[in-house]
Protein backbone atom coordinates (compact mmCIF):
# COMPACT_ATOMS: atom_id res chain seq x y z
CA UNK A 1 0.00 0.00 0.00
CA UNK A 2 1.19 3.29 -0.67
CA UNK A 3 1.15 5.43 2.39
CA UNK A 4 2.19 8.27 4.24
CA UNK A 5 4.23 9.16 7.84
CA UNK A 6 2.86 10.99 10.54
CA UNK A 7 4.39 12.02 13.50
CA UNK A 8 2.39 13.60 16.62
CA UNK A 9 3.84 15.19 19.67
CA UNK A 10 1.83 15.75 22.25
CA UNK A 11 1.79 17.68 25.76
CA UNK A 12 -0.69 15.83 28.58
CA UNK A 13 -0.84 17.59 31.67
CA UNK A 14 -3.55 16.27 34.67
CA UNK A 15 -2.80 13.95 37.45
CA UNK A 16 -1.70 10.30 36.79
CA UNK A 17 -0.21 11.29 33.38
CA UNK A 18 2.98 8.72 33.53
CA UNK A 19 -0.17 5.85 34.72
CA UNK A 20 -2.36 6.77 31.92
CA UNK A 21 -0.20 6.67 29.23
CA UNK A 22 1.52 3.93 29.96
CA UNK A 23 -1.80 1.80 30.41
CA UNK A 24 -2.80 3.65 26.96
CA UNK A 25 0.39 2.60 25.18
CA UNK A 26 -0.27 -1.24 26.37
CA UNK A 27 -2.60 -1.65 23.63
CA UNK A 28 -2.99 0.66 21.23
CA UNK A 29 -5.17 -1.28 18.55
CA UNK A 30 -8.41 1.40 19.73
CA UNK A 31 -6.03 3.63 18.61
CA UNK A 32 -5.05 2.48 15.43
CA UNK A 33 -8.46 1.67 14.32
CA UNK A 34 -9.90 5.20 14.83
CA UNK A 35 -7.24 6.55 12.89
CA UNK A 36 -7.52 4.30 10.49
CA UNK A 37 -11.06 4.34 10.06
CA UNK A 38 -10.73 8.38 10.00
CA UNK A 39 -8.61 7.91 7.06
CA UNK A 40 -10.26 5.21 5.32
CA UNK A 41 -13.30 7.49 5.02
CA UNK A 42 -10.77 10.74 4.34
CA UNK A 43 -9.68 8.66 1.44
CA UNK A 44 -13.30 7.68 0.47
CA UNK A 45 -14.51 11.28 0.55
CA UNK A 46 -11.93 12.49 -2.38
CA UNK A 47 -13.51 10.87 -4.97
CA UNK A 48 -16.75 13.09 -3.94
CA UNK A 49 -14.56 15.85 -4.34
CA UNK A 50 -12.64 14.98 -7.12
CA UNK A 51 -8.89 15.91 -5.74
CA UNK A 52 -6.38 15.44 -4.11
CA UNK A 53 -5.16 15.25 -0.40
CA UNK A 54 -3.59 18.36 -1.31
CA UNK A 55 -6.57 19.98 -2.53
CA UNK A 56 -5.46 20.17 -5.91
CA UNK A 57 -7.94 18.89 -8.31
CA UNK A 58 -7.72 15.81 -10.38
CA UNK A 59 -6.63 16.32 -13.79
CA UNK A 60 -9.73 15.88 -16.60
CA UNK A 61 -10.76 12.76 -18.21
CA UNK A 62 -9.77 12.71 -21.92
CA UNK A 63 -12.90 14.13 -23.97
CA UNK A 64 -12.39 10.98 -26.11
CA UNK A 65 -13.05 8.60 -23.24
CA UNK A 66 -15.42 11.16 -21.66
CA UNK A 67 -17.58 10.28 -24.45
CA UNK A 68 -17.00 6.54 -24.48
CA UNK A 69 -17.38 6.50 -21.08
CA UNK A 70 -21.05 4.41 -20.06
CA UNK A 71 -21.22 5.27 -16.28
CA UNK A 72 -20.40 8.11 -14.38
CA UNK A 73 -19.72 10.71 -16.68
CA UNK A 74 -18.36 13.28 -14.64
CA UNK A 75 -16.49 11.10 -12.42
CA UNK A 76 -12.71 10.74 -12.55
CA UNK A 77 -11.53 7.55 -11.51
CA UNK A 78 -14.79 6.43 -11.23
CA UNK A 79 -16.31 4.01 -13.90
CA UNK A 80 -18.54 1.37 -11.06
CA UNK A 81 -16.61 2.54 -8.12
CA UNK A 82 -14.81 -0.65 -7.64
CA UNK A 83 -11.35 1.76 -6.35
CA UNK A 84 -13.33 3.94 -3.91
CA UNK A 85 -14.71 0.43 -2.67
CA UNK A 86 -11.25 -1.11 -1.83
CA UNK A 87 -9.77 1.37 -0.26
CA UNK A 88 -9.06 -0.15 3.49
CA UNK A 89 -6.79 0.05 6.43
CA UNK A 90 -4.28 -2.69 8.50
CA UNK A 91 -2.30 -1.90 11.51
CA UNK A 92 1.31 -2.22 11.05
CA UNK A 93 2.22 -4.04 14.53
CA UNK A 94 1.68 -1.92 17.45
CA UNK A 95 2.53 1.68 15.91
CA UNK A 96 1.27 2.11 12.69
CA UNK A 97 -1.71 2.02 10.26
CA UNK A 98 -1.23 1.54 6.38
CA UNK A 99 -4.08 3.05 3.78
CA UNK A 100 -4.72 1.86 0.58
CA UNK A 101 -6.29 -0.52 -2.19
CA UNK A 102 -5.06 -3.89 -3.15
CA UNK A 103 -6.46 -3.09 -6.43
CA UNK A 104 -4.17 -3.62 -9.63
CA UNK A 105 -4.81 -0.46 -10.89
CA UNK A 106 -4.40 1.45 -8.07
CA UNK A 107 -0.86 2.59 -8.29
CA UNK A 108 -0.98 3.88 -12.06
CA UNK A 109 -3.62 5.98 -10.68
CA UNK A 110 -2.07 7.67 -7.88
CA UNK A 111 1.26 7.81 -9.16
CA UNK A 112 0.61 8.16 -13.03
CA UNK A 113 2.76 6.53 -15.47
CA UNK A 114 2.99 4.37 -19.07
CA UNK A 115 1.32 1.33 -20.08
CA UNK A 116 2.79 -0.36 -22.93
CA UNK A 117 0.16 -2.33 -24.70
CA UNK A 118 1.26 -4.97 -27.39
CA UNK A 119 0.01 -5.63 -30.95
CA UNK A 120 -3.42 -7.54 -30.72
CA UNK A 121 -5.82 -9.19 -33.32
CA UNK A 122 -9.79 -8.04 -32.67
CA UNK A 123 -12.53 -8.08 -34.78
CA UNK A 124 -14.75 -5.01 -35.55
CA UNK A 125 -18.83 -5.52 -36.20
CA UNK A 126 -20.15 -2.75 -38.35
CA UNK A 127 -24.00 -1.61 -38.87
CA UNK A 128 -25.73 -1.33 -41.65
CA UNK A 129 -28.01 0.80 -43.64
CA UNK A 130 -29.82 3.45 -41.79
CA UNK A 131 -27.91 2.07 -38.18
CA UNK A 132 -26.96 5.41 -35.58
CA UNK A 133 -23.75 3.71 -34.93
CA UNK A 134 -21.01 2.92 -37.55
CA UNK A 135 -20.13 0.14 -34.75
CA UNK A 136 -22.47 -2.49 -33.09
CA UNK A 137 -22.10 -5.58 -31.50
CA UNK A 138 -21.87 -8.79 -32.94
CA UNK A 139 -25.79 -9.82 -32.98
CA UNK A 140 -26.63 -6.66 -34.92
CA UNK A 141 -23.83 -6.63 -37.54
CA UNK A 142 -24.51 -6.85 -41.00
CA UNK A 143 -20.45 -7.46 -41.71
CA UNK A 144 -17.42 -7.74 -39.29
CA UNK A 145 -13.70 -7.48 -40.05
CA UNK A 146 -10.84 -9.15 -38.78
CA UNK A 147 -8.25 -6.31 -37.70
CA UNK A 148 -4.86 -5.89 -35.78
CA UNK A 149 -4.42 -3.05 -33.62
CA UNK A 150 -0.68 -2.00 -33.07
CA UNK A 151 1.49 -1.59 -30.12
CA UNK A 152 0.84 1.44 -28.81
CA UNK A 153 1.52 3.82 -25.42
CA UNK A 154 -1.20 5.26 -22.61
CA UNK A 155 -0.13 7.43 -20.81
CA UNK A 156 -1.96 7.88 -17.10
CA UNK A 157 -1.99 11.55 -15.54
CA UNK A 158 -0.87 11.14 -11.48
CA UNK A 159 -4.30 11.41 -9.55
CA UNK A 160 -3.63 10.87 -6.68
CA UNK A 161 -6.11 9.77 -3.55
CA UNK A 162 -3.78 8.28 -1.04
CA UNK A 163 -2.30 10.91 1.76
CA UNK A 164 -3.01 12.81 4.82
CA UNK A 165 -3.21 16.72 4.54
CA UNK A 166 -2.93 18.78 7.31
CA UNK A 167 -6.90 18.58 8.53
CA UNK A 168 -6.05 14.92 8.42
CA UNK A 169 -3.59 15.69 10.82
CA UNK A 170 -5.43 17.86 13.23
CA UNK A 171 -8.32 15.10 13.52
CA UNK A 172 -5.36 12.51 14.19
CA UNK A 173 -4.15 14.60 16.77
CA UNK A 174 -7.40 14.76 18.27
CA UNK A 175 -8.12 11.17 18.11
CA UNK A 176 -4.99 10.48 19.91
CA UNK A 177 -5.60 12.94 22.58
CA UNK A 178 -9.30 11.41 22.78
CA UNK A 179 -7.68 7.81 23.42
CA UNK A 180 -5.05 9.10 25.98
CA UNK A 181 -7.65 11.07 28.10
CA UNK A 182 -9.90 7.63 28.24
CA UNK A 183 -12.47 8.62 25.71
Amino acid sequence: MAGANLTIDTVITGPDVLARMDEAMGNTAPLLARIGEYLQDATRDRFKTQSGPDGTAWQALQPHYQRRKKQNKDKILTLRGYLRGQIHWQTDGDDAVHVGTNAKYGAIHQFGGSIQKSARQSTVHFGGGKTKHLFVKQKKAKRSLQVTVPAHQVNMPARPYLGVNAGDQEQIRLRVMDWLNGQ
